[in-house]
This record gives C-alpha cells, sequence and structure tokens, in this order.
C-alpha cells in the first residue's frame, strides 16, 4: 500500500510561475443529482481570493486545480489552432461547477497554458487550456485507494488523517486503477438510497460501462447495504459506510487528486 501519490504534481513552479494567482477561499454552490432534477445541500467548492498573494513554498504537495469561470476549450495542443478535444461548460450534467486538475503549465504563443486532467472517456485523458476561463486554487488533500486491502485513505499536508474499509469493484467489473481527482460532491435526493449520504464522483470510468447514464462514472458514495463493505461487489463504484464518506466528504475538497491502485 503506497502512502504517497505515484507521480505527484509538484506545484511550487506554479506557483511562483502564477505569483499574481489568487489562492484559497471558499464559495457554496448548489448542485443537481444525475436524472433527479431536485436541488441539493450546497456543496464547498474551494475558488480563488481575489486579494490572495502567493506564499513561500511550503514542505508539502500541493496540487493546483481550476474550476470553469467561462465556457473551456480543451486542445490536443497548447496552440489556438489545435484540434478541439472537448469542451467544458461552466457547469457539468449534474449542475456542478465544472472542474480539471492542472498537470503542467506552459508559455506558448505569449500565453500561459495549462495541461489539465478531465472527466471523460477513456480514463486519463488530458489536454491543453489557455488561460483566461480558469479560476485556480490549490489543495494539499489527496485521496489513496487501496483495491487489495480494500481500504480508502484521505491525507492532508502528506499526514495520515482517514482510513475506512471500502467495497469495491466486482470481478469482471473490476474498479479501474490510475490517477483521477474529484470532479463532484453530490448529496442523492433520497439519502436511503444505493448513493447512500453523500456521492464523490471522480474523473474515471467504468470501461465495460460506456452505455450506462452519463458514460458510467465511478464515484466514491455511501450505501444502504453497509454489510457488504469489505468485499468486491460493486459495478466498479466504491462503497462507503455513510458516516465514513461524509468524513471523507469534509477532509478532502472538491479537484483534489486520488490515486487508485492494486
Amino acid at each position: 500500500m503506497a502512502t504517497s501519490p505515484r507521480k505527484p504534481l509538484f506545484v511550487l513552479a506554479v506557483v511562483a510561475l502564477l505569483a499574481a494567482l489568487a489562492l484559497g477561499g471558499y464559495a457554496v454552490v448548489r448542485a443537481r443529482a444525475a436524472g433527479g432534477g431536485a436541488a441539493q445541500t450546497p456543496a464547498i467548492v474551494p475558488t480563488a481570493s481575489p486579494s490572495a498573494a502567493a506564499t513561500a513554498a511550503p514542505r508539502y504537495e500541493r496540487w493546483l486545480v481550476g474550476k470553469a469561470t467561462a465556457p473551456v476549450v480543451v486542445r490536443t495542443r497548447p496552440s489556438p489552432d489545435a484540434a478541439v478535444k472537448t469542451r467544458l461548460s461552466v457547469r457539468n450534467q449534474n449542475g456542478y461547477p465544472s472542474l480539471v486538475l492542472v498537470d503542467d503549465v506552459r508559455q506558448a504563443g505569449g500565453a500561459t497554458w495549462y495541461l489539465v486532467k478531465v472527466a471523460m472517456r477513456p480514463n486519463g485523458s488530458r489536454g491543453w487550456v489557455r488561460e483566461g476561463t480558469l479560476a485556480l486554487y490549490t489543495t494539499a488533500a489527496r485521496i489513496v485507494i487501496d483495491l487489495s486491502e480494500r481500504r480508502l485513505r484521505t491525507y492532508r499536508r502528506n499526514e495520515l488523517v482517514g482510513e475506512y474499509p471500502v467495497a469495491v469493484g466486482r470481478p469482471g467489473l473490476e474498479t479501474p486503477t490510475g490517477e483521477y481527482f474529484i470532479n463532484q460532491k453530490l448529496r442523492p435526493p433520497r439519502p436511503g438510497g444505493p448513493y447512500g449520504a453523500l456521492a464523490i464522483g471522480i474523473s474515471a470510468f467504468q470501461p465495460k460501462l460506456a452505455h450506462w447514464e452519463q458514460g458510467g462514472p465511478v464515484a466514491i458514495h455511501g450505501t444502504n447495504e453497509p454489510w457488504l463493505i469489505g468485499k468486491a461487489v460493486s459495478h466498479g463504484c466504491v462503497r462507503m459506510r455513510d458516516k465514513d464518506v461524509l468524513a471523507v466528504g469534509r477532509t478532502v475538497p472538491a479537484g483534489s487528486p486520488v490515486f487508485i491502485e492494486e
């Protein structure tokens, strides 16, 4: 079981490059459950603070998250002439702010471009976004899921802050391994339903369920069958006890990386 990400994004150079960017603060947004049409409990999404200033680099890993402030065009190369890979609205199909996780920053053609991870098929998709449509903030939290141990661990500033048993994908529909990020947090309209008290969406998709609604996205969510925790029974999602998933939701901000490993 790894206690640190395999390919962490060190944003120290990014912070230096973007010294004028505002970091920190929080804003409350409303989300809607997929297909439910019911208003959800407000979810917390970190946003940039206009008056904040860059500070000295900390001694722990941080990741840079982008939140769409206008329609976002994701391109295959850092050029306005490059092919369009996908487009993101300010809010996704569930009404949650569209988020990306920044992998790299580059100057090209007199502009700043961000290489970002995007919640789309195939898993691990990335593309380039030109400055101007993203508000940036940092996170020092991450989730690490060990499928063989069926454990989920949360970290903040490199320190373990929580450890929980989980249920994972069953044989043939295994939870996909890889490096993802939290792209939404939704409170289901029926807390006693199969998604429990909270669904933490991540940028992964179940490869074998592309025909499912919204393409078969993977989530970390609660359950109304807590006796199955610790088993391989899901279609790829990671199930937790309601009290545990609520604790994770409080600890790890939206946009934070999620590492799923065997």
